[in-house]
């Protein structure tokens, strides 16, 4: 019974098996690496993890074995038993483990390790990448791409209508900068401004001129007037005035 080729169908399906009193692999995600053994970039995929742990439990790869071999659950836990026994001891005597189809476990500085194989995937996630030899590219096979003359015709004929439509506009601008007076005329403000000065000088008060004539005029008839009043004045207070005393009769006339 190829126990190994179990696990790896058990895997691609779940993504993690446990096996019994021996560890856990899992599928993770992979970047694209530099092959140096054959001169070749991998592409991203997915590679198989460890996780060793002699103490896990679990009958779910019993019960698919089982599904997929007209067997006794019975008959696949011994032969996984005896499979089990197999990796650890000669992997305690020679440091070094590879299970087919799976990877390579070993002990470095009293650490273990594992190094998963990867796996071809057509997930979405890869694009369909395949893997680049570096001999195919050093072949030296170069292909030139037809230059395109139109697309050419078209570009360069579209930098020169914008050429042709950019300088212009510079132009005016520059002169639209420069030259406001010329083009727009002169600025409103200045109008009002001349405005508003004619018309403080027209709020200017005039003098007005008299002639000397009217005032000669005017100065004899007040003087008119106030000679009036003192003459009026003089006879009110002569009526208003009598003598103290009669006139007596002469003692001497009796």
């Amino acid at each position: 019974m190829n126990i190994s080729a179990y696990i790896l169908d058990y895997l691609k399906q779940f993504g993690t098996v446990t096996v019994p009193k021996f560890g856990v692999f899992s599928l993770e995600n992979s970047k694209a690496v530099l092959n140096s053994e054959n001169g070749s970039i991998l592409p991203p995929s997915t590679k198989i993890a460890f996780h060793s742990d002699y103490q896990v439990l679990s009958d779910d790869l019993v019960h698919f074995i089982t599904s997929q071999k007209a067997v006794s659950k019975e008959a696949v836990e011994n032969e996984l038993q005896i499979q089990t026994d197999f990796w650890k001891k000669k992997l305690q005597a020679d440091q070094v483990l590879e299970i087919q189809n799976l990877g390579t476990i070993f002990i470095e500085d009293g650490q273990l390790h594992f190094k998963g194989n990867r796996l071809e995937s057509d997930h979405p996630d890869f694009y369909g990448l395949e893997e680049i030899h570096f001999s195919d590219i050093n072949k030296g096979e170069t292909f030139e791409t037809p230059k395109n003359t139109e697309k050419d015709y078209k570009f360069n004929k579209s930098i020169l209508w914008i050429f042709l439509f950019i300088v212009p506009v510079l132009g005016m601008l520059y002169l639209a900068y420069t030259q406001k007076e010329l083009i727009f005329g002169k600025k409103s403000f200045d109008d009002v401004s001349v405005q508003t000065k004619t018309k403080r000088i027209e709020k200017k008060i005039i003098p007005v001129k008299v002639d000397s004539a009217q005032i000669k005029k005017a100065d004899s008839v007040k003087a008119f007037k106030v000679d009036s009043l003192r003459k009026d004045s003089i006879k009110q207070a002569a009526k208003t005035w009598r003598p103290k005393y009669k006139t007596r009769k002469s003692r001497w006339q009796k």
